[in-house]
């Protein structure tokens, strides 16, 4: 493994952390997205 991909305890930290900011982030928008097209579906019927 290169000396590139080492992390410290503190940037593994920080690293987990960005990544459940972002899965949060995903998860907010892919329901809004969902929530708008069932509601489009929903007015179609």
């Amino acid at each position: 493994m290169a000396k590139s991909f080492w992390l410290t305890p503190e940037e593994a930290v920080l690293r987990n952390k960005r990544r459940k900011q972002l899965l949060s982030v995903i998860f907010v928008v892919a329901t809004v997205i969902i929530s708008a097209l069932v509601t489009i579906l929903a007015n179609n019927i």
